[in-house]
């Protein structure tokens, strides 16, 4: 019996839960340590040179450039989702930064932060040494994909005037999450609850990525996926359905082997033979998120919450690149 029915039955587990221990402890605590020093967050370089745009504008050319650009934007933003402070609380910390630092930079207004952010581009850079040393020597990463749920502050007036009729709980969006096996954040998607997780999968994985083996939970399952990831030279770690059957058609192959073999090993057998025990890395890495950056939004528009998502997955791998602890099983 799995030990989580034992649980709701109320009977002890038939072994101890593995415990693990931190055999880095000492550079996983300057690496938390790092995740406060706010200079870490900077480029290097001159900044106003980077933030302020101080191209004049040239008569008869349309197109004229912000004066803020889209990094500065994009910084301004990372405090803002890091201390979840109120928009004008950030533009009075950047000020206030800026002052006692003795820059001459200006801060935009929130109301110009807001529209800026609504517009900004911005995409999921990875900052993993290790992983551009395998990149480089083009080898293939494991994908692992997920999805969890984010409120977006409390329904009030401006929902019922939006959606026409009053709010009964709170709002949600859906975050969908593709990560490799060492926690690197390669795509993330913020999307409305109409979105299912299939949908979701194909926007998370990565097109311009060697990618050897896809895994995911029983929701992202279909025989049209799997053959696709499959004659693709992905193996798609997705188990099937308890009531799965085989077919025996020519385009059912991975669906039929993968039912066969759970019909004759178990389906145990089939997660430890394909690895599928490392899906409870992107769910420790949703849980990280929502305890250590928030469960809640904080902008309201979708626009802005697909920005947001970028924002939350670039400080993750940032933290990533300070350090990451090392556990190994107690003996």
């Amino acid at each position: 019996m799995p030990y989580k029915a034992r649980l709701k039955q109320g009977e002890p587990r038939k072994r101890e839960k593995t415990g693990y221990r931190v055999t880095n402890a000492g550079a996983y605590n300057l690496s938390l340590k790092k995740r406060g020093m706010i200079s870490l967050y900077f480029p290097s370089g001159e900044l106003k040179a980077q933030f302020i745009n101080a191209r004049p504008y040239t008569r008869g050319v349309s197109g004229r450039e912000s004066t803020y650009t889209a990094g500065y934007i994009e910084l301004i933003y990372t405090f803002y989702r890091l201390f979840g402070w109120g928009m004008r609380q950030i533009t009075g910390y950047m000020e206030d930064y800026w002052a006692t630092r003795g820059l001459d930079i200006p801060v935009p207004s929130s109301g110009q932060l807001c529209d800026r952010f609504a517009a900004l581009e911005v995409s999921v850079t990875q900052r993993c040494e290790q992983l551009a040393r395998r990149l480089a020597r083009g080898e293939a990463v494991s994908m692992i994909v997920d999805a969890t749920g984010l409120s977006f502050g409390r329904a009030s007036q401006w929902y019922e005037q939006k959606y026409g009729h009053p709010a009964t709980r709170t709002p949600w969006r859906k975050m969908h999450l593709g990560i490799d096996a060492d926690m690197n954040i390669h795509a993330i998607r913020i999307t409305t609850t109409e979105v299912s997780d299939s949908e979701g999968m194909d926007a998370v994985l990565p097109a311009n990525l060697p990618v050897d083996k896809v895994i995911a939970d029983g929701a992202y399952y279909s025989i049209e996926r799997t053959e696709a990831f499959s004659r693709a030279g992905v193996t798609p770690v997705i188990p099937p359905p308890a009531h799965a059957v085989v077919h025996g058609d020519e385009d059912t192959r991975w669906h039929d082997q993968s039912v066969k073999y759970i019909q004759d090993k178990g389906i145990y057998a089939f997660h430890k033979k394909y690895g599928y025990g490392l899906r409870s890395r992107v769910e420790a890495q949703i849980s990280r998120i929502k305890r250590c950056i928030g469960a809640t939004l904080l902008t309201q528009k979708i626009a802005s919450q697909e920005s947001e998502g970028v924002i939350i997955a670039n400080i993750i791998n940032l933290w990533n690149a300070f350090g990451k602890p090392v556990c190994v099983k107690n003996a």
